[in-house]
């Protein structure tokens, strides 16, 4: 009996340590030697966002630099929030269809000052039912969506900077 229950806890956290090095194997990805040094600046960002993309960042290998550093890349992010679009309403049954978008503009330029990638425009957008009877509900599934489109266009973000 104290055998089995003892290689029963010895499996389980040989298999716990192991879905935690997969974890950590699967987050990770490589940008191009060119990035491994990168210089953040941002614009329209929240302490949070900040955190998350430095987090993306990281996560894909960068190693994020001292704005001061001359001899960085300087990657140049903004997110905008775009006008959400009432699409549907419906009186009789209180629900409605609202589009919610965010756009992400970025650029890329050498330390030498050549720009390796122009300004361009990443776009995600979202359509979700509201309950108007249920503001609360309503309120929390937004603002859920919204971070969902946020960590989207991160990683596309970070795809684009990897086909350099």
């Amino acid at each position: 009996m104290t055998t089995t229950v003892f290689r029963f806890v010895i499996v389980l956290v040989i298999s716990a340590v192991v879905a935690a090095c997969g974890f950590r194997l699967a987050g990770t990805s490589n940008l191009p030697q060119a990035l491994s040094s990168i210089t953040l600046l941002t614009s329209g960002f929240d302490r949070q966002q900040q955190d998350a993309l430095r987090l993306q960042l990281t996560r894909a290998g960068a190693e994020l630099e001292n704005p001061d550093d001359p001899d960085t890349v300087q990657l140049t992010v903004s997110l905008k929030a775009l006008p959400d679009r009432r699409l549907v309403s419906s009186a009789r049954d209180g629900k409605t269809v609202e589009r919610l978008a965010r756009s992400l503009d970025f650029s890329l330029r050498a330390a030498d000052g050549e720009m390796l990638i122009p300004t361009r425009t990443l776009v995600q957008q979202n359509d979700i039912v509201l309950d108007d009877d249920n503001l609360l509900a309503s309120r929390k599934e937004k603002a859920s969506v919204l971070e969902d489109l946020q960590q989207d266009l991160f990683e596309q973000l970070i795809r684009q900077l990897k086909r350099i």
